[in-house]
């Protein structure tokens, strides 16, 4: 398997054919795409993070925040998403971010999993109504 960044090009391909990834998806300098591929070149999943300010004063420190990971179906199982995911921990590392987060939905126990697997500590999101619709996770780097 082979991590490759995507380019821009390849972004708005891909937007162009599938517009629904607009959703979680966007170009912009502040972004990372990851596609993992086979030895064929076939795409075995994809993660998209954008990185920003971390909003607290932890002077101009920034994150990385995994907006999505989406394995093939006929894939999962074989270690693509936790492969993209310390891929974008190298990725942070290299630029001195201070942290990897994500959200995942609390009924994702295969997304919790991966996240727990890979170092990240989960911190459930509680509403004043006492529901739990899901979980920040981090991976603490500086």
């Amino acid at each position: 398997m082979k991590i490759k960044r995507a380019t821009q090009d390849e972004i708005s391909s891909w937007l162009e054919k599938d517009p629904n990834m607009k959703n979680v998806i966007w170009l912009g300098e502040n972004t990372v795409t990851l596609f993992a591929k086979d030895d064929n070149e076939k795409n075995m999943g994809f993660l998209f993070a954008f990185y920003r300010e971390i909003e607290a004063p932890l002077n101009g420190q920034i994150e990385y925040f995994v907006n999505v990971i989406d394995v093939n179906e006929s894939m999962r199982g074989q270690g693509v998403a936790s492969t993209l995911v310390q891929e974008i921990i190298k990725i942070a590392k290299t630029a001195n971010a201070a942290q990897v987060r994500a959200y995942c939905d609390i009924n994702n126990i295969a997304s919790h999993r991966l996240w727990f697997k890979n170092g990240f500590g989960i911190s459930p999101v509680k509403s004043p109504s006492g529901q739990i619709p899901g979980s920040f996770v981090t991976y603490r780097i500086l």
